[in-house]
């Protein structure tokens, strides 16, 4: 039968439109996303991308403990892929069911021939479209933009490079996208950035205009061209090149660099994706990059690579753990983009090499050989959106968002090299105190290789042989030697570990390794950057510098002007402020006192995560579903210090992550051992190198003189005062250097076992009561002030962790930590509660009884009655 042409028409534009031709699908694969929390799960994962008995492709691999992985199943193994995860207690979360349904809304739309205003944002392109938008871009801006290929692919498809150049520009920036056949975004937001790069009166993108008049622009949209047009035709999946073999086996092209070559995340398989080929440039297209790349190195000022997926800006080099070169700087002008990008859209990005992010290596990339051949001084890969809920099947509608957000971030980044010269300033400022501290800013000490151990003294000799290692500096310990069958948790340097284990054997020292590298522990605990006014941007699934801390609690302060109050105690040493924070909840009656302190040692950063969730608890209590924690909100006055040692908290961010102490250029001092109680005489060190270095006298730093000064102040009707520290796991009561007890002891033993019971309720979390030493603020506090109840809590865990505590497990800490105080505050009502007749045995009776009487006027009199009658022994 014959069509007419409006048939034949209409049967042209479906085929343009709808994907007809792929022949390999993926109908009912399930993508899947998990994280390895265990050794056995991580290694689970791993044999199933190396052994392949189970059918699964892996869109983010498994590379190390607690990072998410995500991955797609084939329909016929998903049983056996469920039985195996079950096996491993694996958790997993389904992203798509049908992973094929996600391809087929990548909608494909034709683009009109000689009409550059029908190509669009809002939809895919196939690799014909784009090269034929981008010859009629070249027609349409003849003095601007130039188009010409840099050679042939294997297949013998041209690679085509855009350059947008203007007269009298001396420096130069290079884009690159589509060196992986499936990362369609990054083709879309490369032909994006071309098209918002030559538009005129772009009032909306100004700055990047700008910046297209400033710098000589070249850019190459697809690399990989023949893998891009098979994803279109033949495999939605497909990575790599095509290498023109009858099976057309292909090489991961960004594993084909002469960096490293074949060393990390590389496959000598030429079946596996990360197939690195059969040497360096092996391929035409890495060579023909390159080659441009070279030519073009004079004034290079910027190179960016753009892939999918996992919202990352990616820094040199990516084989390696420690960071190098301009780093830190790229790091500061990043961080700055992110700020941009999430200001738009709310999309998170991270930061950081590729160790950092990802938690692998990774040879023979691009954007790492730019950087160490061609000496580059600013070298970006972007990973784009998403972060895994569609991965390589982000639809459509969130193309143009991405694009949008992405040229917002590469402006702020190529716009933040002006504020290099305030950096210089600063860095010219940071170097003169070096010399009086004998340190370079920016070279951070790492632990690796550095050996976490336990040790069990059974017998004086191993008591003794562990005290002699407090004073050697290959050795940092975690948990001090005290007293026999006490466990002791220490660092060993590994030049010298060999010596060390010889010499626990001949006493027959009982060690047991918990880490084998301690740096990878500290890697894993991710820094979040807190976004200005953005609240929801603090959290407490990571940590946080001390700026984003403070800027936290300025930001909660005007958004609760009436009830809490920031306050400056004092000054540090290097001049940094000492925050505190007071509470008052609209409507509180009673007024007593608590204060709360955190962060008095700089490494134990669990300390000011748990008083930032304390304060957030109570200053939201108000509109909280729990009575008893809005009961407790409302009869005190609240003052909190979250990070005392303000300068120690910083070092350990920027120099040592281990470090403890003050900075003190006369001999930095263990705070915590600097308060005038039994100074000087338990648990201390009189050696100015000791990490429990007391100070040449009580109160001789800046930070206990502000806090003492700012506790004694709040001494009337103090009646809690709460130290929190890490790690052990432990209730301390004071008085810490005396091994008999005084004063209300007994009472407070008893509160605190109650509190040890509800903290163990939620996560089954055991504590300890009890420790010893001396020079401590609680301990202070207690003798000084005769303050009722005085609670120092050593917070998780019990040594596997330590000081490298991950950062998923900051909430759950929190949250049973928050039990414990709660039980701890609750005594309180119910002595109130025996004044008035009424008995109160569950927490239920407390939140009935506040009901009754919170509104009662209590006058101060009876109150201070009331603690003096029911509360001292």
């Amino acid at each position: 039968m014959r069509m007419n042409a409006k048939t034949v028409a209409f049967i042209v534009i479906l085929l343009y439109n709808v994907r007809i031709c792929q022949s390999k699908k993926y109908n009912n694969f399930t993508l899947f996303s998990a994280v390895p929390k265990e050794p056995d799960q991580l290694k689970f994962l791993q044999n199933l991308s190396k052994q392949k008995y189970i059918n699964v492709m892996f869109w983010k691999k498994p590379s190390v403990l607690y990072e998410e992985v995500h991955f797609i199943v084939s329909p016929s193994d998903i049983e056996l892929f469920l039985e195996r995860a079950s096996h491993f207690r694996l958790k997993f979360e389904v992203r798509q069911k049908n992973i094929e349904r996600a391809f087929e809304a990548q909608t494909i739309k034709k683009y009109s021939r000689l009409n550059t205003a029908t190509y669009t944002w809002s939809y895919y392109h196939n690799l014909d479209d784009i090269y034929q938008w981008l010859q009629d871009m070249a027609l349409q801006y003849p003095n601007t933009l130039d188009l010409s290929s840099i050679g042939k692919s294997v297949e013998g498809r041209d690679i085509y490079a855009v350059s947008i150049k203007r007269p009298g520009n001396k420096f130069k920036v290079i884009v690159e996208g589509g060196i992986h056949g499936d990362e369609w975004i990054a083709v879309e937001f490369v032909t994006y950035l071309i098209n918002e790069l030559v538009g005129r009166n772009n009032s909306r993108n100004w700055r990047l205009h700008d910046l297209a008049k400033k710098y000589d622009w070249y850019i190459i949209p697809i690399v990989n061209p023949d893998g891009y047009f098979y994803t279109h035709t033949t495999d939605r999946l497909w990575r790599k090149n095509r290498r023109g073999t009858a099976n057309a086996i292909g090489v991961d092209l960004n594993r084909n660099f002469d960096y490293n070559f074949g060393k990390f995340d590389t496959s000598e398989d030429p079946k596996d994706e990360n197939y690195c080929g059969p040497r360096p440039f092996s391929e035409p297209e890495s060579r023909l990059l390159a080659d441009f790349i070279t030519e073009r190195k004079q004034n290079l000022r910027f190179y960016f690579s753009f892939h999918a997926y996992g919202q990352k800006f990616i820094i040199p080099f990516s084989d390696r753990i420690n960071h190098i070169d301009n780093y830190n700087e790229m790091e500061n002008f990043g961080k700055q983009a992110i700020l941009n990008i999430y200001n738009l859209y709310g999309t998170k990005y991270g930061i950081g090499t590729t160790y950092d992010t990802l938690g692998l290596r990774i040879s023979g990339n691009s954007a790492s050989w730019v950087k160490k051949t061609l000496g580059v001084r600013y070298v970006f890969t972007f990973l784009l959106r998403d972060n895994g809920h569609y991965g390589f099947a982000l639809p459509p509608s969130q193309i143009m968002p991405t694009c949008e957000e992405t040229v917002s971030g590469l402006t702020e980044l190529m716009l933040a090299k002006p504020r290099k010269i305030r950096l210089n300033l600063f860095n010219k400022a940071q170097k003169l105190t070096s010399k009086i501290h004998s340190i370079n800013f920016y070279d951070c000490k790492k632990y690796y290789n550095y050996t976490l151990f336990r040790g069990i003294p059974v017998e004086n000799v191993h008591l003794e042989f562990f005290k002699n290692l407090t004073t050697v500096d290959y050795v940092n310990f975690w948990r001090s030697p005290g007293q026999l069958f006490k466990p002791a948790d220490f660092i060993v340097d590994p030049e010298y570990k060999e010596k060390f284990q010889k010499d626990a054997d001949n006493l027959g020292l009982y060690i047991t390794t918990i880490k084998e590298d301690v740096q990878q522990a500290f890697d894993k605990q991710t820094v979040k950057t807190y976004i200005r006014r953005q609240m929801e941007s603090f959290d407490w699934n990571s940590y946080f510098r001390l700026d984003d801390i403070y800027q936290w609690l300025r930001d909660m302060a005007k958004n609760f002007p009436e009830e809490m109050e920031i306050i400056s105690i004092g000054t540090t040493h290097e001049r940094r402020e000492i925050l505190a924070v007071k509470i008052l909840l609209k409507h509180s009656t009673i007024r007593s006192k608590v204060i709360v302190e955190g962060g008095i040692h700089a490494r134990e950063w669990i300390s000011p995560a748990f008083v930032t969730y304390f304060i957030n608890k109570i200053i939201h209590a108000p509109v909280s579903n729990d009575p008893i924690l809005k009961n407790i909100a409302l009869t005190y006055e609240w003052y909190f210090v979250p990070v005392l040692n303000a300068d120690g908290y910083e070092y350990s961010h920027t120099h040592d992550r281990l470090w403890r102490k003050n900075r003190n250029a006369r001999g930095s001092v263990d705070l915590n051992r600097n308060f005038d109680h039994a100074f000087g005489t338990v648990g201390v060190s009189s050696a100015p190198n000791s990490p429990t270095f007391c100070g040449p006298k009580a109160f001789s730093e800046l930070e206990t003189q502000a806090m003492a000064d700012f506790i004694q102040s709040k001494g009337l009707h103090l009646e809690y005062y709460f130290s929190f520290h890490s790690y052990g796991q432990y209730m301390i009561l004071p008085y810490a250097n005396l091994k008999t007890h005084s004063e209300n002891y007994g009472e407070v033993y008893k509160m605190c076992l109650e509190a040890k019971s509800k903290i163990a309720r939620r996560f089954n979390i055991k504590y300890t009561i009890g420790y010893l030493t001396s020079g401590v603020s609680s301990c202070w506090v207690k003798s000084k002030l005769r303050v009722p109840y005085v609670v120092t809590f050593e917070l998780r865990d019990s040594g596997n962790d330590g000081f490298a505590l991950h950062p998923s497990k900051i909430l759950p800490t929190c949250q049973e930590t928050m039990d414990g105080i709660i039980s701890l505050l609750t005594p309180r009502t119910t002595a109130y509660a025996k004044l008035h007749g009424e008995h109160i045995d569950s927490d239920a009776a407390v939140s009935q009884f506040f009901n009754r009487h919170l509104l009662d006027k209590i006058v101060l009199g009876f109150n201070v009655l009331l603690f003096i009658t029911v509360r001292f022994d």
